[in-house]
């Protein structure tokens, strides 16, 4: 089964800071930071590197997004 990293819970794309778009698994990252106040110092994993035959062991899908409706409600 060939999983995609655009569809993983734990990669960012960080469009303003282009190293910092990758892998945020807390096992894959080079750099991790315990203060939620350093996360801008925070470095992922490659995904290109992690994923490259397509099969990653840490992959978990993303949540699916509620529709316009249920956030309007709050719900």
């Amino acid at each position: 089964m060939t999983v995609s990293c655009e569809s993983c819970r734990h990669f960012r794309r960080k469009p303003y800071e282009a190293p910092h778009t990758g892998c945020y698994h807390l096992d894959l990252m080079v750099v991790k930071q315990k203060e939620s106040i350093l996360d801008e110092q925070q470095t992922p994993g490659d995904h290109r590197k992690l994923n490259l035959l397509g099969d990653c062991e840490h992959f978990s899908a993303r949540p699916e997004k509620p529709s316009l409706l249920k956030r309007l409600l709050g719900g």
